[in-house]
């Protein structure tokens, strides 16, 4: 089984030799940087080094996937928000490029020139060096998040209550906008869609904004987009995933929720993947930890093993291998092993919480 197969049926709910560690979460960390020779911010503006850099975490580590395109700026870039390109890796929106939805507009062709046409060159290498064997697996920015970047997330937030129909339509444009740029990230080669929306996360909207908000747009891009796409949603997002299991995304990649909790509520109707922590356990941890937490995290019934968020420079290469063998020898828990294991953890908790509604996950370590 290539490593394109086995990920594509992970995220497609089809059987698997062992669950795969293709974490399509950015790794450009000191050490695979100074492998492949790539430095900031010309990762961001060569195909080439974008390409060796976004392979550099399967060619040294073992890791099952290459994520071009580094940043969730990109977008917002494209559709005239200024970048602040000092910052060392990620370059950050410097502020709103609109005051009024009704001006929002992007260039047809913005796919043939600047970063949006080096990222596509990039996928194309990837795709050519590989032979398709290796799972292509790009970041869109998701419609939320980019609507917040070019009105400005707070404005974009008092929108939702003070003139919702504004809000609509500056979510609506950017809608459009992913769905053509999406596009064209598939047409270039990519395998599968990592659609990234850390402003739709439950720590800032709740589920009804994200019912009337988020979720339409959500099922508007999956449906005109037709590679599979990863969600991925940042912090706790507990109080989201009956709605998020209605978006059309084939898998969600989730942050702060227990692993076992978001298998039970997403059920049958959507994969997952997560979510090894990036804050302690993957900097800080020991091999032998990041090892445990991974067969954990498989125990749990994640059908891909990935990071909560992007990794930091600092994380040392052993735990990632760590991480790529875990998967490699931990066996596939039957169905019925994960159900038991479920009923377990939530008999468990239950003795020490009155409802899930109440309860507060840390870190997404459980």
């Amino acid at each position: 089984m290539t490593c394109t197969r086995r990920a594509l049926a992970a995220v497609l709910g089809g059987r698997v030799d062992y669950v795969p560690p293709a974490n399509p979460l950015a790794q450009t960390t000191r050490e695979l940087m100074d492998f492949c020779g790539a430095s900031w911010p010309k990762a961001h503006r060569d195909p080439k080094m974008m390409a060796d850099l976004a392979a550099a975490p399967y060619e040294v580590c073992g890791i099952e996937a290459a994520r071009p395109q580094f940043d969730i700026s990109l977008e917002a870039e494209v559709l005239g928000c200024k970048l602040d390109w000092n910052k060392p890796d990620r370059p950050p929106v410097t502020g709103p490029a609109y005051k009024d939805p009704k001006d929002i507009t992007w260039d047809d062709k913005f796919y043939e020139k600047d970063r949006a046409a080096v990222v596509l060159e990039a996928i194309r290498i990837l795709r050519e060096r590989y032979c398709g064997d290796l799972p292509i697996i790009p970041v869109i920015t998701a419609p939320f998040t980019v609507a917040g970047h070019i009105m400005g997330v707070e404005k974009l937030v008092m929108m939702t209550v003070t003139d919702p129909e504004k809000a609509h339509e500056a979510i609506e444009a950017a809608t459009d906008f992913c769905i053509d740029y999406g596009r064209q990230q598939v047409a270039a080669g990519a395998h599968m869609l990592f659609p990234a929306d850390p402003s739709a996360s439950g720590d800032l909207i709740s589920p009804e904004t994200y019912e009337e908000f988020v979720l339409p747009y959500h099922k508007k891009f999956a449906r005109a987009v037709s590679a599979p796409k990863i969600l991925h949603m940042c912090g706790h997002t507990e109080k989201l995933l009956p709605k998020i299991k209605e978006s059309g995304m084939d898998c969600f990649s989730f942050d702060a929720p227990p692993a076992w909790y978001v298998r039970q509520q997403l059920g049958n109707e959507m994969r997952c993947l997560g979510s090894l922590d990036v804050i302690d356990l993957m900097p800080n941890g020991t091999p032998e930890q990041v090892y445990a937490r991974t067969a954990q995290c498989i125990r749990e019934g994640v059908d891909v093993v990935g990071t909560a968020c992007d990794v930091s420079n600092g994380t040392p290469i052993a735990n990632l291998k760590a991480y790529v063998r875990a998967c490699k020898e931990t066996p596939i828990p039957d169905e019925c092993d994960i159900d038991d294991c479920v009923r377990a953890y939530g008999r468990a908790k239950a003795k020490n919480l009155k409802a899930m509604a109440t309860y507060e996950a840390q870190g997404g370590a459980f």
